[in-house]
């Protein structure tokens, strides 16, 4: 099973790179949404500028997390300088042979998270990202988000709801279009995870691996919180899963030795998950 980790490319993009190749990773998924790049030539020089450090540290791209508007806008409200981004980092994925991009569905705040509405905007959505997909050689994975605290009463984004997000995914009937399973947002919802993973079945094709105590998304290690991982990779290695296993803890070292530690300790948890999921 490929053991991942997912890391922004900015300026300490090259040096954990270097720390995840020594802890024993050669797959990785590379966060896009701190480039502010603002044409094709800068996206260009950025993609060109990773490929090198891969190359350099013998660690292949498998997924990626394209930029993602805020949460609390409503999905019709489309803009420009952002429909740019997620567009690039969709090109920038492929020629960097990507398989994924996990993409963030979003939720119709305005008509008070009507899901209708919001599979009908994704969908107008996804139709134009799909072109730049299957034009670069690459897919779109639908996350599943976790629920919305920040207005009163809390509200579930459209994707919490795995049942909606399957809609979505289903109504493209398109092998380019399926899911990023984030294991920690699921842990932050009310339903049972490991039967929502068998009801995904092979929709699922990459993850989000963390953790928390059901109480913040905190994106903390594996081995961290409370999500009852034998039972929940039972349930995944049951779909017939064979994607990676992608790490997308937070990360607020700078340091180099603490760095490199951070960068063991989250390989050996993987490798926890990974025999759990053989087992």
């Amino acid at each position: 099973m490929q053991k991942s980790i997912q890391i922004a490319y900015n300026d300490l993009f090259e040096k954990k790179c270097e720390f995840a190749a020594a802890a024993g990773f050669r797959h990785i998924s590379v966060n896009f949404t701190e480039i502010e790049a603002k044409t094709e030539y800068e996206w260009d020089v950025h993609t060109e500028n990773i490929q090198r450090i891969l190359d350099k540290t013998g660690i292949r791209c498998v997924q990626s997390h394209p930029y993602y508007y805020d949460l609390r806008i409503s999905s019709e409200i489309m803009e420009e300088e952002h429909e740019f981004a997620i567009r690039q980092a969709i090109r920038a994925s492929g020629k960097l042979g990507a398989a994924w991009c996990a993409l963030h569905p979003r939720s119709s705040v305005s008509t008070g998270f009507r899901s209708t509405a919001a599979l009908e905007d994704n969908r107008r959505a996804f139709s134009d990202y799909l072109e730049y997909a299957v034009k670069y050689g690459t897919g779109l994975a639908a996350e599943n988000l976790p629920i919305f605290c920040g207005i009163r009463p809390a509200m579930p984004f459209y994707s919490s709801n795995y049942e909606d997000l399957c809609q979505l995914v289903d109504s493209f009937a398109d092998e380019h279009v399926k899911v990023c399973w984030d294991f920690g947002h699921a842990h932050l919802m009310h339903f049972d995870q490991a039967d929502a993973i068998r009801y995904m079945g092979d929709r699922i094709r990459c993850t989000h691996v963390h953790n928390n105590f059901r109480n913040d998304d905190s994106h903390l290690t594996p081995d961290s919180g409370s999500i009852d991982w034998p039972r929940v990779m039972a349930a995944l290695a049951s779909t017939g899963y064979d994607g990676a296993l992608t790490l997308e803890t937070h990360c607020c070292y700078t340091e180099d030795g603490l760095l490199a530690s951070f960068a063991r300790h989250n390989f050996g948890c993987l490798a926890y998950l990974e025999r759990l999921f053989l087992a």
